[in-house]
């Protein structure tokens, strides 16, 4: 049987598009009460180790409100797209196409900007390692825009091969994150417990992000339903814009 999608009511929208200006706006509060405080606090400085070639390969890392602001573009890029939405709705009528593309346009900067941030709290400080990174994580957003392409038929899963690579294309960045932390125990300039702590909670946001497309790409569970299924990708949408971004802040303001 072939399941139609769903457009998200204006009203899930709306409250997701609230949720995250607001948690940006006490994140830019935040920061304007305690900028010289994430300047000191959140300093993790490992040993510079230079290979044979003189190419560093586990550098300081130093959180200041720049990273912090960087999050805030994931809040910032998600909450206007969620409120572009809210006004389609009211100028004339949002279609399920229009839906698709604005919600994994705001989906691919919310990974590729998270990934990011993550890699170089964690010492990847390679510039081709960086734009790899952001450009797998990022990538796989055309590939979910794809999926919506697709049927969703409850009686077979052919048709979620885009998904299936899409979540390859994600899972990359993070076997690079991991290979960095390993590098650094081995080297004895480990990553802070602070950050090893912020990638854990970062990664389990983003599993949880993967395991709610993938229940409306089958469809499953609460996404059986096209009503159900746009529900649950706001709130999903929403939640990995402003996990990870919490957790940013939560490191800067707690220290690493």
């Amino acid at each position: 049987m072939t399941i139609d999608h769903a457009v998200p009511r204006a009203a899930d929208s709306r409250v997701a598009a609230v949720v995250l200006a607001l948690q940006a706006l006490a994140t830019l509060v935040v920061m304007g009460l305690a900028d010289a405080r994430l300047d000191v606090l959140v300093v993790v400085e490992p040993p510079m180790l230079l290979a044979e070639a003189s190419a560093p390969l586990v550098s300081g890392v130093l959180l200041t409100p720049e990273a912090v602001r960087g999050m805030l573009a994931v809040l910032l890029v998600t909450a206007v797209l969620q409120a572009f939405l809210v006004y389609q709705h009211g100028r004339s009528g949002l279609s399920a196409s229009t839906a698709s593309t604005a919600h994994w346009v705001a989906v691919s900067q919310s990974l590729g900007i998270t990934v990011v941030i993550i890699a170089l709290l964690n010492g990847a400080a390679a510039a081709s390692t960086i734009v790899l990174a952001y450009a797998l994580a990022a990538g796989g957003g055309l590939l979910g825009w794809l999926q919506d392409r697709a049927p969703r038929r409850s009686e077979s899963r052919a048709h979620l091969w885009p998904f299936a690579v899409l979540t390859v294309l994600v899972i990359v960045p993070w076997g690079v994150i991991a290979l960095v932390q390993i590098t650094g125990l081995v080297l004895g300039a480990p990553a802070s417990d602070g950050v090893r702590a912020t990638t854990l909670v970062v990664l389990a946001a983003t599993a949880a992000w993967a395991v709610a497309e993938w229940a409306i790409a089958r469809p499953a569970g609460v996404a059986r339903t096209p009503e159900g299924a746009a529900r649950l990708r706001v709130i999903s949408s929403t939640g990995l814009a402003s996990i990870p971004a919490g957790a940013v802040l939560v490191l800067a303001l707690v220290g690493g």
